[in-house]
């Protein structure tokens, strides 16, 4: 478009003028036809089958704990710790059943290897309520001195506490008290008469989940 600054100028120049293009404009353009971008197909969904959920078991009565194993009820569950010399203790203890429950133990050397097993079994029985110990080699063999099981019966128990002492082969331990010193944590105390070699040592433990 042509403007009063453009009247001035001579014909042949103001022909160039009006063909140029305005500052400030760009020139022309052939348009072409836009080129399509290939679309990546949205992945297919994920599809999770529905695991069904199994239906409560329903035990027996016979398996209903004995109101004599409430006391003992802490020690339930997985418990493990780390000795002084890095070995390994792991207890388990299952949840009352019936007029039992079962522990089982073992030491795991440094080398990974087991250093000894035993397996503890604490039932009510008409005398009282008594703990029976079977101490096994690393790889189950009975010792040869320890033939015998080690029967241990209660001397007291309550709130989150239970000290036993040995009768018999096992009369030298004087005290074995289980307790609870957090909802995680446990403490194993073991005392030995002065006439004993052994030395006494408390093993603790944290609650494994």
């Amino acid at each position: 478009m042509l403007n009063r600054f453009t009247l001035l100028l001579s014909p042949a120049l103001l022909a160039l003028v009006a063909c140029a293009p305005l500052a400030g404009t760009q020139p022309a353009t052939t348009a072409t036809a836009p080129t399509s971008t290939p679309v990546t197909p949205a992945p297919a969904p994920v599809v999770v089958a529905a695991v069904p959920v199994a239906a409560p078991l329903e035990l027996p009565p016979s398996a209903a704990p004995a109101a004599e194993l409430a006391p003992f009820a802490f020690m339930t569950g997985r418990w493990i710790g780390v000795n002084p010399n890095k070995t390994v203790n792991e207890e388990h203890w299952t949840t009352p059943r019936g007029n039992h429950m079962l522990g089982t133990f073992h030491q795991i050397r440094r080398d990974g290897k087991p250093a000894f097993v035993e397996l503890s079994l604490i039932t009510v029985e008409k005398d009282g309520i008594k703990l029976r110990l079977r101490h096994l080699h690393a790889a189950l063999e009975v010792p040869e001195s320890r033939k015998e099981l080690s029967v241990f019966v209660v001397k007291a128990a309550g709130d989150n506490r239970v000290e036993f002492t040995g009768t018999g082969d096992a009369q030298q331990v004087t005290g074995v008290t289980y307790r609870l010193v957090s909802q995680d944590e446990l403490a194993v105390d073991v005392a030995f008469a002065p006439t004993s070699k052994e030395k006494g040592f408390t093993s603790r433990y944290v609650r494994e989940r």
